[in-house]
């Protein structure tokens, strides 16, 4: 199935010639069709979601900073502050300035990249047929890592591609690359940087014997340039004393982490705590029976991306883990050979997990299909509409305030910064927030100025915004509801209130 070279083979024999493989055309070229079959309806289903797609504040923030940064201020300055390293904000960037890509391209950068990653999966893949299917539609590979373009969009291609590469071990270069990628991803990324590199090299210990003297040096070379990479990452992402958000991680206690954590691990798999916990065990015992270090990578690389959820995470953060797992089981998967020697005992195990893998797999396309008719039905952000009302009133040729990361996803749909009370189009996350109303009012007098609210804007319209503005000789005059979907919830949460002073 795979083309890379088998580690038996290594522990046998120092060096050994690849062994031929037996072609079978028809049936081959059966599974191909079918294969490609799925992948095209994948495409259908994930375009046709994206064009009802609103895009909202995190995706609009990247390209921002793109479109408004040369790429030295980008990497070296604002990226401190977005705690993320800049491989997919260099991605937009070339495709601003160099493809010259307007922001409702956006979407499409992201689902390319996604189709990519969905196409690997589908035609390399070591898992049965309908297991991949499955997991071609499961929630976060259909919709959360591809219809949103974040950078989770590369996640799935570049955690596979190094899976695939895994056992390849007379290339460690190959696979190099692509750790050097996934760790310029994001913060997730360069955890499972951490932890496939590390397992990548326990594997060559083992190896070590049998590795030729060019090879060696190989590992030597990728082994320090790999570090180098995460000192660099580590230099980029290194975040400042301003930044707001520190001080929410700095608080929290272990009796705060440690549920937060367990909730990121059971949102990443069934989102019910004793299926979960039997699932896990499962997993456990499937990576017990293997009976090889590698099946150790699969809960190291869980139990990691847990923890760090549990100090900073979001709900589409839950999806790292999910993929984690995937990355896991590519890597220590059984080949067909492996499989003929396995005892009674291990064959059941085999069987129930894939069982199990079928089970979660089958849920979370079950997400996926409720989170797709959501976004049918309800906008996912407010910001398109917000926008609509703005420009119907000419607010973008008149003075307007507006407050939050949320006026990212208002401020990308102008090709300037339309906001009197901000330096720049991004919000900079730096220093305290900028919520000042009576010193902005007073400075800038301005016409418009819109809040968006994330929770339960109704209370905070009535308690906060409204009295303050009425008292300031504003009245609302617009709402623009955003849902926010996240698997099968529809709560309205990224909301726009659009207040106008009276004249």
């Amino acid at each position: 199935m795979s083309t890379t070279p088998a580690i038996e083979q290594i522990e046998e024999k120092a060096v050994a010639k690849q062994p031929s493989v037996k072609h079978q055309p028809t049936s081959k070229s059966s599974w191909r069709i079918a294969d490609l079959t799925v992948l095209g309806v994948w495409i259908l289903v994930t375009t046709f979601t994206l064009i009802h797609h609103e895009k909202w504040a995190d995706e609009a923030q990247a390209w921002l900073l793109a479109r408004d940064l040369d790429l030295p201020t980008l990497w070296f300055k604002e990226l401190r502050y977005e705690g993320t390293p800049g491989l997919w904000h260099s991605i937009l960037w070339l495709a601003q300035h160099i493809l010259h890509i307007p922001y409702s391209g956006l979407g499409a950068i992201g689902l390319l990249l996604a189709t990519v990653g969905v196409a690997f999966m589908l035609l390399r893949a070591p898992f049965p047929a309908y297991v991949r299917y499955l997991l071609a539609f499961s929630y976060f590979m259909l919709y959360q890592y591809a219809v949103i373009a974040r950078p989770y969009v590369l996640l799935p291609l570049l955690a596979f591609a190094a899976a695939l590469l895994f056992k390849d071990a007379k290339h460690p270069e190959r696979i190099t690359i692509v750790l050097v990628l996934l760790a310029n991803l994001t913060l997730h990324g360069v955890l499972l940087t951490a932890c496939i590199g590390l397992a990548f090299l326990w594997q060559a210990k083992r190896l070590w014997a049998g590795l030729d003297e060019p090879v060696r040096g190989r590992y030597v070379l990728c082994t320090g340039a790999l570090l180098l990479v995460l000192f660099f990452v580590f230099a980029v992402i290194n975040p400042p004393p301003d930044v707001s958000a520190l001080n929410t991680v700095q608080a929290k206690t272990l009796s705060v982490i440690v549920p937060e954590a367990w909730q990121g691990i059971n949102g990443a798999f069934f989102d019910w705590t004793p299926l979960t916990l039997a699932w896990l065990a499962l997993m456990g015992g499937w990576c017990f029976m293997r009976k090889d270090a590698n099946g150790l990578l699969l809960p190291i690389m869980v139990l990691v991306l847990g923890g760090f959820f549990g100090f900073y995470g979001a709900p589409h953060h839950q999806g790292t883990m999910f993929i984690a797992a995937i990355t896991g089981f590519w890597i220590a998967w059984p080949t067909k050979r492996e499989e003929k020697t396995f005892s009674v005992h291990a064959r059941w195990t085999h069987q129930a997990l894939v069982v199990g893998l079928v089970c979660l797999l089958g849920y979370q396309t079950w997400n996926a299909v409720v989170v797709v008719g959501n976004e049918y039905r309800y906008p996912y952000s407010g910001a398109e509409d917000a926008v609509k009302y703005l420009k119907s009133v000419g607010a973008d040729h008149l003075s307007v305030n507006g407050y939050l990361l949320g006026m990212s996803a208002v401020q990308a749909q102008f090709d300037h910064n339309i906001l009197a009370n901000r330096p720049a189009a991004y919000f900079h996350l730096g220093g305290p927030a900028e919520l000042n109303l009576d010193q902005d009012i007073k400075t800038y007098a301005a016409d418009y100025v819109v809040f968006p609210v994330w929770d339960d804007w109704q209370a905070a319209k009535a308690g906060m915004f409204d009295p303050d503005m009425q008292a300031s000789g504003y009245s609302l005059v617009h709402v623009s509801n955003g849902y926010l979907s996240f698997k099968r919830s529809e709560d309205i949460k990224e909301v726009y209130l659009i207040y106008h002073r009276n004249q």
